[in-house]
């Protein structure tokens, strides 16, 4: 029998997080490494296969982990209400996102993350990488982080606690995951990571963060990809 976050011990609990957190930064380093033998035939093809396999299996373990500790069904259909407030958070993120980027702008002289600097390396490797981790990020990604930085740090760390404690942990967390070169960009992810928090917790619907999530960044790639191949 699956056990809760509220069965587990507290070390218990912190291994599992970081094991899972290890699994979301390493899995992009599969790409990495076909792409370093993309002059032998057949081996950027396998790495974009084990990349997917992986990066879903991932999910599917995240999504089995987080299950017993949800007390309600998470995937039924979206109300006209629900996608509005998708709608709604997503606005304040790109908002934010445009506030961040200009004081980053000012302050460090950056025009963009360290992270974004990542993708688009990653991305402008080959056109096969292109295809599947531009999917990916739209698609997997967002369930994958949800179900990790979302799920399971809501359900395993101060969920008994004054509300906001797992929320902040969550985006902190959640930042650590993305690539920083300076405490503005830290302080951008960290943010998105909270707002997400908050509207999963709010919403009781993994859901919910999950459609907020893609839309970020399936818009987000949508230009980055259309930015390295026509700009």
């Amino acid at each position: 029998m699956k056990r809760t976050g509220d069965q587990l011990t507290i070390i218990t609990r912190i291994l599992i997080l970081i094991g899972m957190f290890l699994l979301v930064l390493f899995v992009p380093s599969i790409l990495q490494i076909g792409g370093l033998f993309q002059k032998t035939p057949g081996v950027i093809y396998i790495a974009a296969i084990l990349f997917l396999v992986v990066y879903i299996g991932i999910a599917v373990l995240g999504w089995w982990i987080l299950k017993p500790n949800l007390s309600k069904p998470q995937f039924k259909r979206f109300s006209s209400e629900e996608i509005n407030t998708v709608f709604k958070t997503y606005g304040l993120i790109l908002v934010l996102n445009i506030v961040f980027n200009y004081f980053m702008k000012i302050v460090f002289n950056s025009g963009s993350t360290e992270n974004q600097a990542n993708i688009n390396s990653l991305l402008s490797s080959n056109v096969v990488t292109l295809i599947v981790f531009g999917f990916a990020g739209a698609f997997i990604a967002p369930f994958v982080e949800e179900f990790i930085f979302r799920g399971i740090v809501i359900n395993y760390f101060f969920k008994h606690r004054a509300w906001w404690l797992n929320v902040v942990l969550s985006g902190i967390i959640f930042s650590l995951g993305h690539a920083s070169s300076n405490p503005i960009s830290f302080a951008l992810y960290a943010t998105m990571g909270m707002i997400l928090a908050y509207t999963f917790k709010k919403s009781g619907q993994i859901k919910m963060s999950i459609a907020v999530h893609m839309l970020n960044n399936t818009v987000a790639m949508i230009i980055t990809i259309v930015s390295l191949l026509f700009m």
